[in-house]
């Protein structure tokens, strides 16, 4: 079973090409690193503030311990996080038997000794702020003010301070600016080196 990690800024297209990878490889699981997210007073606790693009927000121990388990059993009992009221809304058993696709923004960098692929999404910042803006808006019930004041103030300063450098440990760097078709482009280079491995 091999383990392959998507890395990159927010609204890079990291779950876009994870979700394509999964469609591709039928006995696939599909991992986010968010679902390891700690809540908003975890987070209080162990740091002294609450920053979702810092990497100490997530329980890297349990990630861990849950991608062990599905190595070597194919199955593990995950957490379920619901981004509107910021902590877990449960677990729920997952499975899988051949690869394991794990996205987020870290994944690289905190896994990087699991992963046997490790992929990074690069992108123009202006484009993933505007992608951040819909999809929060859209999905999780944010604020236009909100989510620019926490992309300002957070997110932006996050990324070079502890995700742009995992680009230089990639196995692949992919661009996903203009073309939605690239990503597409992109699957398909990851399935031709999946094969030889």
């Amino acid at each position: 079973m091999k383990i392959i990690t998507i890395s990159g800024a927010s609204g890079s297209g990291k779950s876009s090409l994870a979700k394509l990878l999964q469609k591709a490889l039928p006995e696939s699981l599909l991992l986010s690193i968010d679902r390891y997210y700690l809540s908003k007073l975890e987070q209080l606790k162990l740091n002294g503030f609450c920053n979702f693009d810092y990497p100490h927000s997530l329980d890297v121990d349990l990630m861990h311990e849950h991608l062990s388990l599905l190595k070597s059993k194919g199955q593990a009992k995950v957490p379920v996080y619901d981004f509107t009221i910021s902590e877990r809304a449960g677990y729920e058993n997952v499975f899988a038997k051949d690869h394991i696709i794990v996205d987020g923004l870290f994944a690289g960098d905190i896994l990087s000794e699991l992963s046997d692929l490790n992929i990074f999404m690069d992108v123009d910042l202006d484009l993933a702020l505007i992608r951040r803006i819909e999809r929060d808006m859209k999905e999780r019930g944010r604020t236009l003010e909100s989510v620019t004041n926490q992309y300002i103030n957070e997110v932006r300063p996050a990324y070079f301070k502890h995700i742009a450098h995992i680009k230089n440990k990639a196995d692949l760097v992919f661009s996903n600016n203009d073309d939605p078709d690239m990503l597409k482009e992109h699957a398909e280079d990851v399935l031709k080196i999946l094969k030889t491995k």
